[in-house]
């Protein structure tokens, strides 16, 4: 799951970025176009294209759908604001994550992994301080992914375990591709540079990486242990808003990310289940 945020936050940097110039919905069409070009390569080489379509399920659909929902809506509120800020926003996830692995799944959630996932969103509003006069609407944008994320996750679990990982990371690749085409369509086409075209590479190789990082940790193991492991890209993406566009987040931000890692090692250090009050044997 660290190594898929890690994939995750430098793609959206890249194609912070490539989107200062370029319209919104080629960047997207052009970065699909080669992730899904890795994708396709690796899942031929490794001879999982043969009978895939034959288990295609409604749960690998419905991922896609939230995934192309939360994607255009996700990278539409990236470019109006900070990485580090939208991206704080989005640490809800791991909270929602943890009840609904608990109440739905049933999954077996110990006091400590709920206590280190609350314990991170505290961390997350220290950094994202609602009731600041600097508070921009297009926040409340993330909320919407937020919600399109949970349903993603939980739909990836009920996904058939005959359709291997590279499948679905290629499914949803060749959507978003076609998405970021139809878009592209609309909004208009400019000639990119070999800067962005190359920025757009490697904006495809690291979602690449989040994509194949967050499917396999979710189809092999508890939601709610690998929750508090999302707040980890709040980490990351401090880093590059500070590297790569210059931009020093305050101590409240420090502050928060900060109780955020303390959180996921504290869920490391914790990593036994204990029965939860919030499952039932019913």
């Amino acid at each position: 799951m660290t190594v898929g945020m890690a994939g995750y936050v430098v793609n959206d940097s890249l194609i912070k970025l490539a989107a200062e110039d370029l319209p919104l919905f080629e960047a997207i069409f052009i970065r699909g176009a080669f992730i899904t070009t890795w994708l396709l390569i690796a899942a031929t080489i490794r001879g999982e294209l043969r009978g895939a379509t034959k288990d295609l399920d409604r749960s690998l659909g419905l991922r896609v759908l939230m995934e192309a929902i939360g994607t255009a809506l996700y990278l539409s509120a990236l470019t109006r604001l900070p990485l580090a800020g939208l991206t704080a926003v989005l640490q809800i996830v791991p909270l929602i994550v943890t009840f609904v692995a608990a109440r739905l799944l049933r999954e077996a959630v110990s006091w400590h992994r709920v206590a280190s996932v609350a314990v991170g969103f505290i961390g997350v509003l220290l950094i994202i301080r609602p009731t600041s006069a600097d508070f921009n609407p297009w926040f409340l944008v993330g909320f919407l992914v937020v919600g399109a994320i949970v349903v993603r996750e939980v739909a990836t679990t009920s996904i058939s375990t005959k359709i291997p990982s590279l499948v679905v990371s290629l499914t949803t690749a060749i959507v978003i591709t076609a998405m970021g085409f139809v878009g592209a369509f609309i909004e208009g086409w400019d000639q990119p540079t070999s800067r962005e075209v190359g920025l757009l590479v490697g904006a495809s190789a690291f979602l690449a990486m989040g994509y194949l990082g967050s499917v396999i940790t979710i189809r092999v193991g508890d939601m709610s242990f690998s929750a508090p492991f999302r707040y980890t890209i709040l980490v990351f993406a401090i880093i590059l808003q500070i590297v790569v566009f210059g931009d020093v987040p305050d101590t409240p931000t420090f502050a928060g990310a900060g109780i955020v890692v303390a959180a996921g090692l504290y869920a490391v250090g914790r990593a036994a289940p204990e029965r939860s009050p919030w499952t039932s044997a019913s």
